[in-house]
């Protein structure tokens, strides 16, 4: 083993002597000992490359002249130039490496080889309430970084992570559309009518919107994803928890940097409907003589820019951070937008020799929106293609036709109406750190997050909607406002004593919610151009037909005692127990607290005695854990009396407003709560060139929160919210990463992640009921397709099971006996249980090339064994629905098909896929000759939902798969586009 001491000494020596090019070789025992005697106090130039250990330059390492502001980023190459003092050291640093530290000679070139740190390079992983070296983790854990998020997503940064964690569903609730929500679920459905999602915690501040971050500004997102890394959360952890890092202020000079994205969409797939040639030909309509594509009508070519611009710097004691960023987002649908304005800014401030630490952070958002609806699609599939949108005689210039059902001129209908929102978010929050010892600190947080929104709805009195109903015009505005309030107080302490290592966390956590609203609606204007700018101008108000009301929701808070304590022996054998004693204001008196522990060990078996000769082995570590969540996602008013506007009554003539009980009353509800068994293996072989982890988890959920059906009288209401049942989740989940290939000009690294879920309801109100759910819409009376039921598996479907067709062409089903019946003759009882809309397995694929300056990424998802229920096909498949378009399928492999549809598995299909999710080509430009002014320029192209192969006949088949009603692709649907990024990032 080679002398580093002496090895720093010969290499100070050969700077001093002004050779031009010294290798050093960085490790953490390096101790240099400068000769005061040889420093003459004057600025030299040191300069030089910074590369880790396999020759990789290292792009954006921090170099900095000791103690002060003075210092560089290195360049694309790794390469950077510093005037300093002599007698003076600088300090290079990067992220996973160890830091080094060398005094200044008189002049001199420095090739910097740094040395990846073993605990560093392991990652810190953000626990609750603090963060942890991942090596020392014991539960199920994943981290996700910054560069692991997947580049152009117009929508929530939680897109930008789909398919990234193994077991977590994430799903837009409106595809690409800029004012799409997201839908979360982890390891599966978890309750029937609490809270399913997981809880979203934003730099410590439970609750907080990740909506509002650039993707620029965020550092990491670390899932837990078992019971015994959530437990710390307690009662708002039954569906795990998703911690986000943002970047935080940092010492060193101020740099600058920024990012443009400019992108725009394409449709991948859309509906094949009949020409309008077809059309005529096949008697699906009157020829009214004109040739309309309504999907183009409805849809255009959209335009998207995001720019983002952060500034961070400062001293050791004082460092701030501020990022600005804009974004103008367009939908594939008309009418659609989305306008950001948004800032952050955050700061340390360290005094009485570091004692003392203050770090505040701040974000605020402004949104301006237009929306759209999903609907103009179903019309534009629908509408006779042979009738026009335009009209030169309607006053408004479309052909705005009224009567008949569910019918009209989609383009009208969007261009004779406004729906828009303004959304305005804050979040900030103070931490005071006190540095009791080196070993034992305490630090209070004061948080608040403030949302308010304000809608505004306007229909012209030329809408066909207005003009059914004889009034000139409807307006609407409604404005809602929530705050919350966090305060949590924590005391830490950690030492290390030969091979031990020991930390306790305590902690005591109040949080406090608060919501109230207003809405006011008018209709019949005098005037149709003043739009919403006059509600109080329409004559319903003076009729005293025009509404207004206003709403508060009742406090509610959370009061929360909590503690964590990990030790680990010789890096060896490791453990974490936690608990949190939580009581929450909505539920009764005797009820209102309860207890989540959880315990989770580990083993380090690499690290054994009969472990040392097996060379290819670098980790293997065996944890598992339990642990206890509970869950009080429902709205207040369940278990103490709350009144309400009731009914209006009639006494001599005169109607009085009557409040009453706003619902029925139970004071025995309790905590749903759900336990959760984790086990799970780490592992990294052949010089850590392939690592992985797969784990197995069981849980169960107990006491499920649910509204039963009660008689009335005694109950003033037909529900009552009780605790009715039990559910349970298993699953496998597997990670594989691999670097296969490794040079100085070329890189590759790919991993492969998979999953699957299994989902149980074990009871339900004593096993002796159901609850019937998915009813489909007119035309026709098709039903109900799922339904929950004690002993059946989430994600099947309740339908009639096909039987074929008799000879007339019409459906046939089989009843309950088995026996093929006419489907006129189907009887309830004769629904089965068929098919699975929960994919078997789950499957994402990442694979990131570097060669010198460019850089290729290609992400691919697939979703195996699964069912999709085909809506569209359903409702316009078949021939017999006249004066309407239909798919051409009705006229293809439909058109012996006679009669009504009927809820049948006929509608089923399988939804097997795999698409190419992201494809981006990136080059890094060589900035040496302008290194002075800037340090890195990035270009690059993303490509997304590139293909998709698939057997499914319908629009996609990833449909959405969360909460209790998966597997339907529905009739209004918003089409799945293609995507094309062009990004430029600088750094100055």
């Amino acid at each position: 083993m080679r002398n580093l001491y002496y090895e720093s000494k010969l290499a100070l020596g050969l700077l001093c002597m002004g050779l031009t090019t010294v290798p050093y070789i960085a490790d953490a025992a390096v101790d240099v000992v400068e000769n005061p005697s040889a420093i003459v106090e004057q600025k030299v130039t040191v300069s030089g490359t910074v590369k880790d250990s396999s020759g990789q330059p290292l792009i954006g390492a921090t170099v900095l002249e000791a103690g002060t502001t003075n210092g560089v980023i290195t360049g694309a190459n790794g390469e950077f130039s510093l005037k300093v003092a002599t007698g003076k050291k600088i300090q290079i640093s990067f992220l996973g490496y160890k830091q080094v530290e060398l005094p200044v000679g008189k002049s001199g070139v420095i090739n910097i080889i740094m040395e990846n740190d073993a605990l560093i390079t392991d990652d810190v992983v953000v626990v609750g309430y603090g963060s942890m070296q991942k090596r020392e983790v014991t539960s199920s854990i994943t981290s996700i970084k910054n560069k692991d998020l997947i580049p152009g997503v117009a929508s929530s940064p939680l897109m930008a992570m789909q398919g990234k964690v193994t077991g977590l569903s994430v799903v837009s609730t409106q595809g690409t559309d800029p004012n799409a929500g997201v839908s979360l679920q982890l390891r599966g459905a978890n309750s029937v009518n609490a809270s399913a999602g997981p809880l979203v915690v934003v730099d410590g501040v439970p609750g907080g919107n990740i909506n509002s971050i650039p993707r620029e500004d965020i550092v990491s997102i670390d899932v837990l994803k078992d019971a015994s890394a959530a437990a710390i959360y307690g009662t708002r952890a039954s569906g795990g928890v998703i911690l986000v890092t943002t970047r935080q202020a940092k010492s060193g000079p101020v740099q600058v940097s920024y990012t443009g994205e400019f992108s725009t969409e394409s449709i991948r797939k859309k509906a094949d409907v009949l020409s309008p040639e077809e059309f005529v030909e096949n008697g699906q309509g009157k020829d009214l003589g004109y040739k309309t594509d309504w999907f183009d009508l409805v849809t255009q070519t959209p335009f998207t820019q995001r720019h983002n611009i952060s500034l961070a710097g400062g001293t050791d004691k004082f460092n701030a951070y501020t990022s600005l960023n804009y974004k103008n987002a367009e939908g594939i649908a008309i009418g659609s937008e989305r306008q950001e304005i948004g800032a952050r800014f955050n700061f340390n401030y360290k005094t009485l020799k570091d004692i003392l630490e203050f770090q505040g952070n701040v974000s605020y958002t402004n949104v301006k929106l237009k929306r759209t609806s999903n609907d103009i699609f179903n019309q534009a599939l629908k509408v006779n293609p042979t009738q026009t949108a335009f009209n030169d005689k309607d006053l408004t210039g479309y052909n705005v036709w009224t009567g008949g059902y569910d019918l009209y001129n989609p383009l009208a209908d969007i261009m004779l109406r406004e729906d828009q929102g303004r959304q305005r978010n804050l979040q900030a929050s103070l931490t005071t750190k006190v540095n009791i010892t080196k070993k034992l600190s305490t630090q209070l947080m004061i948080a608040t997050k403030d949302n308010t929104s304000n809608d505004i709805y306007w229909r012209s009195k030329q809408h066909k909607t207005s003009r059914e109903s004889g009034v000139a015009g409807y307006a609407s505005q409604s404005m809602s406002t929530y705050n919350d309030v966090t305060l949590d107080w924590l005391v830490n302490y950690k030492n290390t004593w030969n091979k031990h290592n020991f930390g306790v966390m305590a902690g005591y956590s109040f949080q406090e919610f608060n919501g109230s609203g207003f809405n006011a609606e008018n209709q019949d204007f005098p005037v149709d151009g003043v739009t919403l700018n006059y509600l109080n101008s329409g004559s319903f108000l003076v009729d005293g037909r025009a509404s207004m009301g206003s709403w508060k929701n009742p406090r509610t808070r959370l009061v929360a005692f909590f503690g964590r304590a990990n030790y680990s022996f010789d890096d060896r054998y490791m453990a974490t127990v936690s608990a949190r004693y939580e009581g929450s204001s909505k539920f009764y008196k005797g009820n209102q607290w309860g207890l989540f522990p959880s315990v989770s060990l580990g083993w380090r078996i690499s690290n054994e005695q009969f472990m040392k000769n097996v060379s290819w082995v670098n980790d293997l570590r065996l944890r598992g854990g339990w642990g206890r969540t509970g869950n009080e996602g429902f709205g207040a008013g369940k278990t103490v009396r709350m009144y309400g506007a009731d009914t209006y009554w009639l006494k001599n003539g005169v109607w009085f407003k009557t409040y009453g009980l706003s619902g029925n009353v139970n004071q025995g509800l309790q905590w749903e709560t759900k336990d959760e068994f984790n086990v799970g293996l780490d592992f990294s072989l052949l010089k850590n060139r392939l690592y992985g982890k797969i784990d197995w988890y069981n849980r169960k959920s107990k006491n499920l929160i649910y509204d039963i059906s009660v008689s009335q009288p005694p109950a003033v209401h037909d529900k009552t919210t009780m605790n009715a049942g039990t559910m349970t989740n298993s699953g496998v989940e597997f990670e594989l990463s691999g670097v296969a290939v490794n040079t100085p000009n070329t890189n590759y690294t790919t991993t492969i992640r998979l999953s699957h879920n299994n989902n149980t309801l074990n009871s339900l109100w004593g096993s002796q009921t159901y609850w019937d759910r998915k009813g489909f819409p007119a035309p026709g009376s098709p039903g109900n397709a799922v339904r929950l039921a004690p002993g059946e598996r989430i994600g099947q479907f309740y339908l009639w099971k096909h039987a074929g067709f008799d000879e007339k062409g019409k459906f046939m089903v089989y009843n309950k006996a088995g026996e093929a019946i006419p489907a006129s003759k189907k009887k309830m009882d004769d629904k089965q249980f068929v098919g699975n809309a929960i994919p078997k397995l789950m499957l994402s694929w990442d694979n990131s090339v570097s060669f010198k300056n460019w850089d290729f990424s290609a992400y691919f998802r697939a979703w195996v064994g699964y069912d999709v229920f085909n809506m569209p096909e359903m409702y316009y498949g078949l021939s017999n629905v006249k004066e309407q378009n239909v798919l051409r399928s009705a006229y293809g492999k439909n058109k012996d098909i006679k009669g009504d549809k009927e809820l049948s598995d006929y509608w089923l299909e399988k939804g097997d896929f795999l698409k190419l999710d992201a494809l981006t080509v990136a080059y890094n430009f060589n900035t040496k000759a302008i290194k002075d002014y800037v340090k890195s320029i990035r270009v690059y192209v993303t490509g997304r939902d590139l293909f998709c192969i698939t057997g499914y006949s319908g629009f996609d088949p990833e449909i959405n798969i969360n909460g209790l009603e998966p597997g339907f692709e529905e009739r209004s649907v918003y089409p799945k586009t293609r995507t094309f990024i062009l990004g430029v990032q600088f750094t100055f």
